[in-house]
């Protein structure tokens, strides 16, 4: 299934004119986050501007520290911005965003319930009958290969199926957008290449704004239609690549001269950057 195209993304160090505002889905507007430590103020993000598509997957890459999760959180309206704006479909964004999945770092499952019940637990904590969404969560289950593993607890788990888990309840609600704080970084190699191929065939069923956080150049490669390239802390978005990878990728793209010739390019940046030495 081939994705469509994604439209323009555009960086530019001086403030988009409201036009192009309109015709992104969600936009960042010198948006900084400054936090008041008892030694003083950290600056985590730096006037990070950006127009991300509808149907769009956004990688924001840089090193360990750099505030790409400040900044993650900050579109997702569970951080407020200490400058500039945020705009979700052409609306500031004022509060946390309710159509949207997101994954962290841990899967944050919680033990005593079943793998279904955790795939239902968005439903049951805001007072909804999870029964009504049990056909969507095992449809969910099957498609990232936890078909029969419904009845099991989390602690019977792989880390890897259990972050399946966590996926699938993130999606449960079919959210426009999805954001993935580095939700592989804990996983062996084998494990996390086989996550990169279960997102892309969700993300192909059904295109959605995703916005995915790593430090892992070819995962960025690999996923992203775009990536920011992200400074260290105080972190700026310095420049954008787009990624011109046919979709869908597979193993074979990873063997591709063109796929090698973007995380060369990339390593290139950081290089220059001062990110990667020798």
């Amino acid at each position: 299934m081939k994705r469509s195209s994604p439209m323009a993304l555009v960086v530019s160090n001086s403030t988009p004119d409201d036009k192009g505002a309109d015709a992104s889905f969600i936009s960042l507007r010198d948006a900084g986050k400054i936090y008041q430590t008892r030694t003083g103020k950290v600056v985590a993000v730096e006037a990070a501007s950006f127009d991300l598509a509808r149907g769009e997957t956004l990688a924001l890459l840089g090193p360990s520290g750099c505030g790409k999760s400040t900044l993650l959180m900050m579109i997702a309206g569970l951080l407020e911005a200490s400058s500039g704006r945020i705009l979700v479909n052409g609306r500031p964004l004022v509060g946390p965003i309710p159509e949207l999945g997101f994954v962290f770092q841990r899967d944050l499952l919680l033990d005593w319930r079943s793998v279904l019940d955790n795939v239902l637990l968005p439903y049951a904590l805001v007072g909804q009958d999870p029964k009504a969404h049990v056909d969507r969560a095992r449809s969910l289950l099957n498609r990232v290969g936890l078909g029969g593993f419904e009845d099991k607890r989390p602690y019977e788990l792989s880390g890897g199926m259990r972050q399946r888990v966590a996926i699938c309840r993130a999606l449960i609600d079919d959210p426009d957008i999805f954001l993935l704080d580095e939700p592989f970084a804990a996983l062996d190699a084998f494990t996390r290449e086989q996550m990169q191929l279960d997102m892309q065939r969700l993300s192909l069923e059904k295109p959605r704004t995703t916005i995915l956080v790593t430090h892992e150049i070819p995962e960025a490669v690999f996923m992203a239609d775009r990536i920011a390239i992200m400074t260290a802390r105080p972190s700026q978005i310095r420049e954008i690549v787009d990624i011109d990878l046919p979709w869908p990728r597979n193993m074979k793209t990873r063997e591709s001269e063109a796929f090698a010739r973007y995380v060369t390019k990339i390593h290139g940046m950081f290089a220059n950057l001062g990110v990667i030495h020798g």
